[in-house]
């Protein structure tokens, strides 16, 4: 089993140079509190469609610590710290993420950090598992039931423990679906007990929709059958968003999943990328500003479509295609090393026709 060791000195020590994120929102997201409390300018650097996507509430949370943050076209530049802490307002409903990085960098500001949300809080488990973290290392952030004020105490100081990093529900999300729709039995191991994973909520969908999994010794245990229709809000979850249209795709009845605006400002417009490329495909998907309307079950009948370079719409896309009635061909599949690097290995372990082109 693979293992990091990671020392510090409990405080962030200027980097060699700048930061790459890629494409990853959370790594930029998280890194930029972080950064603000190393005493010289920290440069982070990430694609083109990393910089599109939402930031301007994080700066200007920011910049209520008096911290200054720069864009400047694939480079962000943070400057003016350390913060010495205080009071700052911000949406909950744009990212999850700024929040957990104001978070993880408030225990180190003199005066402490209170983060107030002036909309309510979305994507909230997430939060909670940071919380959680944070908990783990000795560190107390208070809040209320609603979740619209987080508090933390000056003069806190970071522990090192020892992590288990568990599977991931929103990976294992597509291997579930493709056992759904071609009514075959899997096992998969490693996935942690649902309410630890906010992600897990896609195995009560599941259910909804006719196939209930099963934890055993093993591991969790699905076997495909008939999908009905179902109803589901993704406020909380939005990353389970493109393949429950594809699960909505084979279901019987019309699949309605709501609160998914923010879908529209992940690594692709995940909205619209998902509803052409399944309508290429032959199925029917109606598209709102923050759902998707899906009727089945469709006969796919295959063809060529494009990943839009988002990782989620490339592995629903491929979980698709496994029922369609022709060869799919997935333009720049290759964007599944983001999250999955081993997706098409993996399902062409289960028995799956995969060629590389």
């Amino acid at each position: 089993m693979e293992s990091w060791s990671v020392e510090g000195n409990g405080v962030p020590c200027p980097p060699r140079g700048g930061i790459e994120c890629g494409q990853s929102g959370v790594t930029l997201r998280f890194t930029i509190p972080i950064a603000s409390l190393v005493r010289s300018e920290v440069r982070l650097k990430g694609s083109e469609g990393l910089m599109h996507r939402p930031l301007g509430p994080l700066i200007e949370a920011m910049g209520q610590l008096g911290v200054e943050v720069g864009v400047d076209g694939e480079e962000v530049r943070v400057t003016s710290g350390p913060p010495t802490g205080g009071r700052v307002r911000l949406p909950g409903n744009v990212s999850s993420q700024f929040i957990s990085g104001l978070l993880l960098a408030g225990p180190l500001m003199n005066d402490g950090l209170e983060v107030e949300l002036v909309t309510p809080l979305e994507s909230r488990d997430y939060v909670c598992l940071t919380i959680e973290t944070l908990k783990q290392h000795g560190i107390d952030v208070r809040t209320e039931r609603d979740m619209s004020v987080f508090h933390v105490t000056p003069g806190q100081t970071y522990r090192a423990t020892e992590h288990m990093i568990p599977g991931d529900y929103s990976s294992a999300a597509f291997l579930i679906s493709a056992a759904a729709i071609t009514r075959s039995k899997l096992l998969i191991t490693g996935l942690p007990p649902q309410e630890s994973e906010p992600d897990s909520d896609f195995l009560n969908v599941l259910a909804q929709m006719g196939v209930v999994p099963e934890f055993s010794s093993g591991g969790l245990c699905i076997e495909g059958r008939r999908l009905k229709a179902a109803k589901v809000n993704i406020k909380n979850c939005p990353d389970l968003g493109p393949v429950l249209a594809v699960l909505g795709t084979y279901a019987d009845g019309q699949t309605e999943i709501t609160g998914a605006e923010r879908l529209r400002f992940k690594e692709s417009d995940r909205l619209a990328a998902i509803t052409s490329e399944l309508r290429t495909l032959g199925a029917k998907v109606e598209e709102t500003d923050d759902s998707l309307l899906v009727s089945g079950p469709s006969a796919l009948h295959g063809g060529t479509v494009e990943s839009h370079d988002d990782h989620r719409i490339a592995m629903a896309l491929a979980v698709a295609a496994l029922n369609a009635n022709n060869e799919v061909t997935i333009h720049g599949a290759e964007c599944v090393n983001k999250s999955y690097p081993t997706f098409f290995d993996d399902i062409r372990a289960l028995g799956v026709g995969v060629v590389e082109r």
